[in-house]
């Protein structure tokens, strides 16, 4: 499977200018990345340390 930067960044940037708990869902729906990508992405993210998941969702952590 190709790497795919830019779902990364869209997931990233959005999690950041929310700056609340997001779920993967909901990232999916506002983004139009499809659901399993966007889990995919965020496990991704999680083992490089930018993201955690928490009991309410998704945060960003830098």
């Amino acid at each position: 499977m190709k790497y795919d930067k830019s779902a990364h960044i869209i997931i990233l940037e959005l999690l950041k200018k929310e700056n609340k708990p997001m779920r993967a869902s909901e990232i999916s729906k506002i983004t139009g990345i499809n659901r399993n990508t966007v889990r995919g992405r965020l496990q991704e993210l999680k083992k490089k340390g930018l993201v955690k998941n928490t009991v309410d969702g998704w945060i960003y952590t830098k």
